[in-house]
C-alpha cells in the first residue's frame, strides 16, 4: 500500500519544463567570471576613470559588470610598498560568481 502511494506522488510530480539544451546551456556556462580593470585611485581610495583591461568568459558582459561595481569599491591608499596610491593607475581583479 505504502509503495503504490510512492509511486503515485512519483507519477503526480510535475515534469520539468527545461529542454535538454538548456539543462545543457546552463551546465556549460562558467560559475565564475573575471575581469582585469585599470582605475585611478582617489584621494579617499575609491575608484574613477576605469577601463577594462581583460575579461573571461568574453562576451558576456563580465567587464561592464565589473565598471559598474568599481564605483562601491574602496582600496588601502597605501600600496605594498608602503608609498600612497592616491592619485595612481592601479589594476583591479574582479572576480564575479554567477549562480
Amino acid at each position: 500500500m505504502i509503495a503504490l502511494l510512492a509511486l503515485a506522488s512519483v507519477a503526480a510530480a510535475p515534469v520539468p519544463t527545461e529542454t535538454p539544451s538548456s539543462l545543457l546551456m546552463k551546465a556549460s556556462q562558467p560559475r565564475e567570471a573575471t575581469a582585469m580593470l585599470n582605475c585611478l585611485v582617489k584621494r579617499d581610495g575609491g575608484l574613477t576613470a576605469c577601463s577594462v583591461q581583460s575579461e573571461s568568459p568574453a562576451q558576456m558582459g563580465v567587464g561592464e559588470a565589473a565598471l559598474s561595481m568599481a564605483s562601491q569599491v574602496r582600496v588601502d591608499l597605501l600600496g605594498p610598498d608602503g608609498r600612497s596610491r592616491a592619485g595612481a593607475f592601479i589594476d583591479v581583479p574582479m572576480k564575479i560568481r554567477i549562480r
